[in-house]
């Protein structure tokens, strides 16, 4: 298995033209979202005077927008089209993320967030599906490992590119940001016409079918745990970084480096085994990397942890993902993806919520170490999950 192919360094044959589009407007989408959104909570708390927990309800908003309404995105994307549905996902992130900078009004600022994540919730899963679709079915793990590094390459470049901002050039930033989706869903023009198979069944008919399929809901369930650690990355590990090291500006760049150097040798290694089997490893090895933290946090200990977050991304995401396209129906491919994407929904909204009561709680108590004790026992709910998701063996294997 090669990136690049053999001959002359061409790119392999299964990795066409449309295929190379969309890994470049996942690419573009990364990297216009990470140079704007961090600037958002900064903007609207000291430059315009809201509380922070207005602010909060904004980033909330636009998450629950977006990963709760996938769902309904990968329904639309099966029944219309993923070109037009994604198109119409860019074109209003555009707007949404333009509308944050022209206006401070409260409403007008919340319809923004649910704008933003809406378009998210249309062309996220249309892209996924459309790749899947122009991919041969041994190669899926390979296309959606390399999108896995395509998107943390726009997650670190985006954050580059917003510096070049200063706080008084919000409005600025936020148009550009919205023209740049605009100009993004242009490609989509270039991307072909996907034939989708005719849908017979209706909305409630198709998810009853999808939620009957145990693996799958099994596995999309074991995910949780992984996306509620996944969320400390924004909530609880800046905190620590600041008072190991002194900044926490460094722990998304540490992250994503590492996804970016190791995914494809990685991939190697998760080939040809089976899906459970690499998610309880990837939980023991997330398990082991965060126990140091609850005897004594000190650097070498988060940058431990960090490289145990780095290692679950570059094998849940890809592995799950290549899962998903295999065993999902042609005719129901944004349905499976949007619907696969209730894990992230529901752990990185736990994340935030219970994740931020339990730091607190036990900082109140001057027992933080037992923060990292209580996330190490979450992690290992989800074995036992895996160990009954081999009784449900998929008819068209890992």
């Amino acid at each position: 298995m090669q990136l690049i192919s053999s001959n002359k360094g061409e790119l392999p044959h299964y990795m066409g033209v449309p295929s190379i589009l969309i890994l470049l407007l996942q690419f573009l989408s990364f990297f216009t979202f990470f140079m704007f959104v961090p600037t958002i909570s900064t903007h609207f708390n000291q430059t315009v005077g809201f509380s922070v927990g207005f602010v909060g309800l904004i980033l909330a908003i636009r998450i629950i927008s977006q990963q709760g309404m996938m769902i309904l995105g990968g329904f639309l994307a099966d029944r219309i089209g993923f070109k037009r549905t994604a198109l119409s996902g860019f074109i209003m992130r555009g707007i949404g993320f333009a509308s944050f900078g022209l206006t401070t009004q409260p409403m007008l600022i919340i319809v923004a967030a649910i704008l933003t994540g809406l378009g998210g919730a249309l062309f996220s899963p249309a892209l996924k599906a459309n790749l899947t679709a122009l991919t041969p079915r041994e190669r899926h793990k390979e296309v959606f490992s390399l999108m896995n590094i395509v998107e943390n390459t726009g997650t670190v470049l985006g954050p580059l590119a917003g510096l070049y901002f200063n706080e008084k050039s919000f409005m600025i930033l936020s148009v550009l940001a919205g023209v740049l989706f605009v100009v993004i869903s242009i490609v989509v023009f270039f991307l072909p016409h996907t034939t989708i198979p005719r849908k017979s069944s209706s909305w409630i008919q198709e998810s009853t079918e999808i939620v009957k399929n145990k693996q799958f809901m099994l596995l999309t369930v074991s995910l949780i745990p992984f996306h509620f650690v996944y969320q400390q990355l924004y909530l609880t590990i800046p905190i620590v970084a600041d008072k190991v090291s002194g900044s926490s500006g460094w722990i998304f760049s540490y992250v994503t480096v590492i996804v970016i150097l190791f995914q494809w040798p990685l991939l190697l290694y998760t080939k040809k085994r089976r899906i459970e089997y690499l998610f309880t490893i990837s939980y023991f090895v997330l398990l082991a990397m965060l126990l140091p933290n609850a005897i004594e946090s000190q650097l070498w200990t988060l940058v431990l942890t960090l490289t145990g977050i780095a290692i679950g991304a570059m094998i849940f995401l890809p592995v799950f993902q290549s899962y998903v396209a295999k065993i999902a129906p042609k005719e129901s491919l944004g349905a499976y993806f949007g619907f696969s994407n209730m894990a992230m929904a529901l752990g990185g909204s736990l994340g935030n919520l219970a994740g931020g009561l339990l730091y607190d709680f036990f900082v109140e108590t001057h027992s933080t170490d037992k923060f990292w004790l209580a996330l190490s026992l979450f992690i290992l709910l989800p074995i036992v999950l895996l160990l009954k998701v081999q009784s449900y063996q998929p008819k068209h294997g890992n």
